[in-house]
């Protein structure tokens, strides 16, 4: 339990209500991505994963395949 205006003490909220807190929190920062600032390095190697991507050098499988192979392991 937090008394840190900064840190904000949570546990009075049911699990599901703390996801949803999470969901919604991450969903503000998403929908703001384009001023998160970026090295050039950074960009650049997003810029080259996206063609390498789109020319089908490299391959992307769904967030549940990709869970399933973890969980497997």
């Amino acid at each position: 339990m937090s008394n840190n205006p900064k840190h904000p003490d949570y546990s009075h909220l049911t699990i599901p209500e703390r996801i949803l807190l999470a969901q919604e929190l991450w969903e503000s920062v998403y929908d703001h991505a384009a001023e998160i600032p970026l090295t050039d390095e950074e960009r650049q190697e997003i810029e080259r994963r996206w063609a390498a991507y789109e020319t089908g050098a490299m391959t992307a499988s769904p967030w549940l395949e990709v869970k399933q192979r973890l969980l497997e392991t």
